[in-house]
């Protein structure tokens, strides 16, 4: 799952709190930085952080969110203001918004929040995915396999996500690429034969069938 990450510029204890819960995610810590329009599909959830409060916040959103939605912010997106009553959630739902948190919060709920608005994406993210012989445990970080279990990086956890989400189906490198390293990322695309060569390793020392392929000048894809 990939998570964009609206303003909070000087909020350093989200990131963090993604970064622990294995989500990626693209800051932008300023709207006006955006990427316009948004690039469809590569988001599952969208957080908007915001240092107003009451009223104030509800003015702020009521400018901000119709526009995000009409530059192709269309993903499932939570609000996170101060202080705010029963009515400046409603003016912030009906302002655009698909959820709205409220400080005093606990880090563990703002994550199971973008976690269950991760799931109204397209494509459903369980916990549990599973393709041929493979098992892959999401919230663990864990490959199993007919000999064994192994444990995977967070760059290997994404990509075979990917793979498992979508066996059998070529998955272009530009997607591979953003998906895992970010939109806004300069990572060559030798960086992904690493990786893919990392999982192909992991997936020889437990014993599974699968393998990643190549198609030329195309991508790559998973026969489970």
């Amino acid at each position: 799952m990939r998570i964009l990450v609206l303003g909070g510029a000087d909020n350093e204890k989200i990131p963090q709190a993604l970064r622990r819960d294995h989500l990626l995610y693209d800051h932008v810590p300023q709207l006006g930085d955006m990427p316009r329009p948004c690039p469809a599909g590569l988001y599952d959830a969208a957080l908007l952080l915001t240092g107003q409060a009451g009223k104030a916040a509800v003015d702020e959103m009521a400018g901000q969110l119709p526009a995000l939605r009409a530059d192709g912010l269309s993903m499932p997106l939570l609000v996170v203001a101060q202080r705010l009553t029963a009515r400046d959630r409603i003016a912030i739902l009906d302002a655009g918004a698909d959820d709205v948190l409220a400080q005093p919060y606990l880090l563990g709920e703002l994550l199971a929040r973008v976690r269950a608005l991760g799931r109204r994406s397209p494509v459903l993210q369980p916990q549990l995915l599973q393709a041929g012989d493979l098992s892959l445990d999401r919230s663990h970080c864990l490959l199993r396999g007919p000999d064994g279990e192994i444990r995977l990086s967070r760059k290997e956890l994404q990509l075979l996500e990917l793979f498992l989400l979508h066996a059998g189906q070529v998955l272009p490198r530009d997607t591979l690429r953003q998906k895992v390293w970010g939109l806004d990322s300069s990572a060559a695309y030798n960086a992904i034969e690493v990786y893919l060569s990392l999982v192909r390793r992991k997936l020889r020392g437990i014993g599974s069938r699968a393998q990643i392929h190549a198609e030329r000048g195309i991508g790559y894809y998973l026969q489970a």
